[in-house]
């Protein structure tokens, strides 16, 4: 569903810029010129950041891993990840906060996708090692 919203947003921006170029035409305004540059910069940042993770979608460069993970708050030191899915040695961040207890005294059976070009975490669910659910990002679970 995010893909969905960002190409939307992106066509978005493009039908902006295609409404300011022409009232810029018609009126040689220089705001009109500063909006269509802006919904240009706009059109370009969206739509590439749509484009690049349709590719990774659509040629199959997801990894899924599953296993026993731990999770671990990372706001501080890694920017624009919020928490690390550790298994064993290997690590991956998301950006969604599990809302139950967490940390390296608590393992879950872990099963996470990510993105093979961006390296970045897409979903996630938490399960008790009994099997039962605890957190997913999913919507539609």
């Amino acid at each position: 569903m995010e893909i969905v919203l960002t190409w939307l947003i992106g066509l978005l921006c493009l039908a902006s810029l295609v409404i300011y170029w022409t009232d810029w035409r018609k009126t040689r305004n220089r705001v009109k010129l500063g909006q269509a540059a802006i919904a240009i910069f706009a059109s370009v940042v969206v739509l590439g950041m749509a484009g690049m993770e349709t590719y990774d979608r659509m040629t199959t460069n997801h990894i899924v891993e599953t296993g026993e993970c731990y999770v671990v708050d990372d706001r501080s030191s890694k920017g624009s990840s919020n928490v690390t899915l550790w298994f064993g040695e290997r690590s991956y961040g998301f950006k969604e906060i599990p809302d139950v207890a967490y940390g390296p005294g608590y393992v879950f059976t872990c099963r996470a996708i990510m993105t093979k070009q961006m390296q970045s975490g897409i979903d996630y669910e938490l399960r008790s090692l009994d099997g039962e659910l605890l957190y997913s990002t999913h919507s539609d679970d």
